[in-house]
C-alpha cells in the first residue's frame, strides 16, 4: 500500500515551499517517513541482523518485544512468521511489537490435518517435529464456519512455556453465558469456567468495569481468557473484552470480514474492529491495483484496512475471487413464514434455516416470527440459507 499519512503531506507542503525571507544556503530536509500508530497482522520476514520485521509488506526495526504487556528478554530471537502480532509505532524504526496468539496451550490429537489445542479441534498439518504434550503458540484469524466463528490457522509455533510466562490463553466468541455456575463457551466446544476471574475482579472491560454483568453485555463479542485446562474445562483466572482498538487512532490492519451490513458501509474484521466505508474509501485488489467496488466485500473476504478514526480510507482485496471461508452472505426482506418445521421458514419463497448462532434482535425468536415482516441476514453453507441475524423490518 502507498503510506502517505498526514505528517507526511506535511511535511511535503513545507518543502516546497521556500518563501521570500528564507536562508537559500541551506537545503530542505526531506520529509520523516510516518506509519500508523496502529499496525496489527502477520509477520512476513524477520531480519535478525538488523533487528527488523516485515508486517503487512512494510519493514520495521524493532526496539523491543513483549507478549501480555511484559517484555520479554530475548526480545527478536522469539518472533518466528506468520506470528500474529501488533505493532506501536509512528515512525518506521523503534516499534514496540506485541505478541498476539490466538492459543497457548499444549498440543494433543495431532493428525495428519487436525489437532487440539484448549479444547479446541483446529484444521491445519503441523509440521512432524510437533509431537503431542508439547508446548504451542497458535496464531489464527476468525472465520465464519458451519459453527458459527472458527478458526484459520495461520501458524502453530513450539514453544517454551516459561518464555512466555506459563500461561494458557485462549480467544473466541463468547456464546453460552450461564450466570449460576459462572460458565461460558468459546466458539463451539471450549467450556470456560470463570469463577476464578470473578472471584479476584479480574474480569476486564472496556469502561472499566470488572463484574458479570460485563459478560452479559458482551454475549457474542471477542474475548481473551487465561488461566489453565483442567478436566476438560478451561479454568479463566483473566477474562478479557477484546474491545475495537481500531477506534478513535489511525490503524492498518489485515484480516477477515467477519460481519457487514447491506449496503456495505459498515463491517467488522476480525470479529472485533468496526470501520466504515465512505465515497472517498479507496478500494483495490493487492495483486494488480486495479480499482474493486464496495460491493466486493463480503463475509469472509481476507482484506488489509487503513483507518482513520474508524473511516476507512484504503481497503486492499486480497484477490479478485477473495473468500477464506468459502460462505457467502444473503440478505432478504419481506413477511416470514413458518414451514411447519422447527428450525425453518421462508421469505418470499426462500428457504431459511435456523441455527444455535442465529441472533434474533426486536423481540422476535423462532416461535413468534411467522407471519412477521423481517430483514434477515446470514451465510449460505453447503448450498443452504443459514440466518445470523434477524430483525423487524423497517417500516
Amino acid at each position: 500500500m502507498k503510506k502517505i499519512t498526514l505528517a507526511t503531506l506535511i511535511g511535503l507542503v513545507l518543502t516546497g515551499c521556500g518563501g521570500g525571507g528564507g536562508d537559500d544556503s541551506t537545503a530542505p530536509q526531506p520529509p520523516v517517513e510516518t506509519k500508523p500508530q496502529l499496525v496489527m497482522g502477520t509477520i512476513d520476514r524477520i531480519d535478525p541482523v538488523n533487528n527488523e520485521i516485515t508486517v503487512n509488506g512494510m519493514p520495521y526495526q524493532v526496539n523491543d518485544v513483549e507478549y501480555a504487556n511484559k517484555p520479554l528478554a530475548d526480545g527478536i530471537a522469539l518472533l518466528q512468521p506468520q506470528m500474529m502480532v501488533e505493532l506501536t509505532a509512528l515512525t518506521k524504526s523503534n516499534v514496540t511489537v506485541s505478541i498476539e496468539p490466538t492459543m497457548v496451550g499444549i498440543i494433543s490429537d495431532i493428525t495428519a490435518n487436525t489437532f487440539v489445542v484448549n479444547g479446541v479441534t483446529l484444521n491445519y498439518a503441523v509440521h512432524s517435529d510437533l509431537k503431542n504434550g508439547e508446548w504451542v503458540m497458535v496464531s489464527s484469524l476468525p472465520v465464519v464456519t458451519e459453527l458459527g466463528l472458527g478458526y484459520k490457522v495461520l501458524s502453530v509455533i513450539k514453544i517454551e512455556k516459561n518464555d512466555f510466562g506459563n500461561r494458557y490463553e485462549l480467544e473466541g466468541r463468547l456464546t453460552n453465558l450461564n450466570k449460576v455456575d459462572q460458565t461460558f463457551k468459546i466458539g463451539a466446544s471450549t467450556l470456560v469456567n470463570f469463577s476464578n476471574a470473578a472471584t479476584n475482579s479480574t474480569i476486564e472491560c472496556e469502561n472499566g468495569r470488572n463484574d458479570i454483568q460485563c459478560l452479559i453485555d458482551a454475549d457474542r463479542q471477542w474475548v481473551e481468557v487465561s488461566g489453565k485446562m483442567q478436566d476438560g474445562i478451561f479454568m479463566a483466572d483473566e477474562v478479557e473484552i477484546d474491545s475495537d482498538n481500531a477506534e478513535g487512532q489511525e490503524v492498518e490492519i489485515e484480516g477477515i470480514i467477519t460481519d457487514i451490513n447491506a449496503d456495505k458501509t459498515k463491517f467488522t474484521l476480525n470479529a472485533r474492529n468496526k470501520f466504515t466505508v465512505s465515497h472517498q474509501t479507496k478500494i483495490e485488489y493487492s495483486n494488480s491495483n486495479k480499482p474493486a467496488d464496495k460491493s466486493r466485500l463480503a463475509i469472509g473476504s481476507f482484506i488489509e484496512v487503513e483507518a482513520l478514526n474508524g473511516v476507512a480510507q484504503e481497503i486492499e482485496l486480497d484477490s479478485d475471487d477473495s473468500n477464506v471461508s468459502g460462505f457467502r452472505e444473503f440478505e432478504y426482506s419481506g413477511t416470514a413464514l413458518s414451514t411447519g418445521d422447527r428450525g425453518s421458514f421462508t421469505v418470499d419463497g426462500n428457504l431459511i434455516h435456523i441455527d444455535t448462532h442465529t441472533k434474533f434482535d426486536d423481540d422476535l425468536n423462532e416461535y413468534n416470527i411467522d407471519s412477521q415482516s423481517v430483514e434477515v441476514e446470514g451465510v449460505i453453507i453447503n448450498g443452504k440459507n443459514v440466518a445470523r441475524e434477524i430483525e423487524r423490518e423497517d417500516d
